[in-house]
């Protein structure tokens, strides 16, 4: 989960710790992109795109450049709508809209789940 928005974190940890999914969290791009980098498994990454120090398209740009990192792990935006319409150009695997309903984020992460398995 990286979101800069700590209610956002907190809520989205609860919840899908609950489902079993393991959780880490960051509040920041460089954040993601440093966990990333020492992960050893795939991963879901929910992903904010405004932040500070590096925003959720800056990540993007960097994990679609570094080609064997990018297919490794998918990549969900979670934005606003207006966000999300702005950064289609950058290739995400999919993205969920803000304020989202919670039944309908578990069902695209279910299916983003079967996927990699």
């Amino acid at each position: 989960i990286v979101d800069d928005d700590a209610p956002i974190r907190k809520v989205l940890t609860e919840v899908l710790s609950m489902e079993g999914y393991p959780i880490e969290t960051a509040t920041n791009g460089q954040e993601a992109l440093d966990i990333l980098a020492r992960s050893s498994r795939s991963l879901i990454v929910l992903l904010d795109i405004t932040m500070p120090v590096k925003s959720g398209r800056e990540v993007m740009i960097e994990l679609n450049a570094r080609p064997s990192d990018r297919a490794k792990h998918k990549i969900l935006f979670v934005s606003a709508i207006d966000r999300l319409a702005a950064n289609r150009d950058v290739k995400a695997d999919g993205e969920i809209a803000k304020p989202f309903d919670m039944a309908k984020l578990l069902d695209k992460l279910a299916a983003v789940a079967g996927a990699m398995s």
